[in-house]
């Protein structure tokens, strides 16, 4: 996937976000693409609207992926979120067998248990192709304004 369909991809990441926002859940969106920027389904965060704090962006769209294929094998697309995503989320997609993952915003610092996507990466069977700072300022900037309100 070249640069530019990434950043257009991203841009549908955060556009999930800002509806997460909107409901007052935490400001992430994720999208699962092919190669070639088709979507093949895209969630966000609804964690404090369901009073489910496993209601992460990735694992919604990892469901809906899966149950639009019927199957758990997602080895053929990318999870594009606009912040890397936590480890549970990085567990998930790597039992859906998602090896390539491109993110916005870096692990925030504060972020409990504090595992980055590169931790993650070292404990998994199957190599992954991670893609950081795809948008990263815009991203930064959408989660930072979105923890003000």
């Amino acid at each position: 996937m070249d640069l530019k369909l990434q950043k257009k991809i991203m841009k549908k990441a955060m556009k999930e976000a800002e509806k997460a926002v909107k409901k007052w859940n935490s400001p992430f969106g994720t999208v699962i693409a092919d190669i070639h920027g088709n979507v093949l389904a895209k969630a966000y965060n609804t964690a404090n609207t369901d009073m489910n704090p496993t209601a992460h962006a990735e694992i919604s769209a990892i469901k809906k992926a899966c149950k639009k294929l019927a199957s758990k094998d997602l080895s053929a697309y990318y999870l594009i979120s606009n912040a890397e995503s936590c480890p549970m989320c990085m567990a998930a997609a790597i039992k859906a067998k998602i090896h390539n993952f491109i993110f916005g915003a870096p692990t925030e610092s504060d972020s409990d248990p504090y595992i980055t996507v590169q931790e993650m990466a070292k404990h998994s069977k199957q190599p992954l192709s991670i893609i950081t700072g795809i948008l990263e300022n815009e991203c930064k900037e959408q989660i930072a304004t979105a923890r003000k309100k």
